[in-house]
């Protein structure tokens, strides 16, 4: 797995490309993210349009981001959620705790209430 980044005002937006199954590639994904709390960035966007795969510990990195970010008063949107990525969500019941959109910038929006309230 490999993602890039970019900003859309106070969010932060992670393209994610490939196969998210753990490994060194989630653990970067993991430590930026916890260089952009220490930078009081709390509110991200995971796109998945390009993941085709994920696994259990691809799930367990993303629930720990999920964690550290509402620790901090933040939270989580995922975008473009589908095919294996979606499945796993469902099976593990992910989707009943976090929020999903078809497009990024829905997923960017539904941080407006949260960023006025900030």
């Amino acid at each position: 797995m490999e993602f890039t980044e970019e900003s859309s005002g106070t969010v932060m937006i992670f393209h994610l490309h490939g196969k998210i199954m753990g490994g060194l590639e989630t653990q970067t994904l993991c430590h930026r993210l916890h260089d952009l709390l220490a930078a009081n960035q709390r509110f991200l966007v995971m796109d998945f349009q390009n993941v085709q795969w994920i696994n259990s510990s691809g799930i367990g990195a993303i629930v720990a981001c999920l964690n550290a970010l509402r620790e901090r008063g933040g939270d989580i949107r995922f975008a473009h959620l589908q095919g294996s990525p979606l499945h796993y969500f469902h099976i593990t019941k992910l989707e009943t705790v976090t929020q999903s959109y078809g497009t990024i910038e829905e997923a960017v929006q539904s941080f407006a209430a949260g960023l006025l309230a900030a």
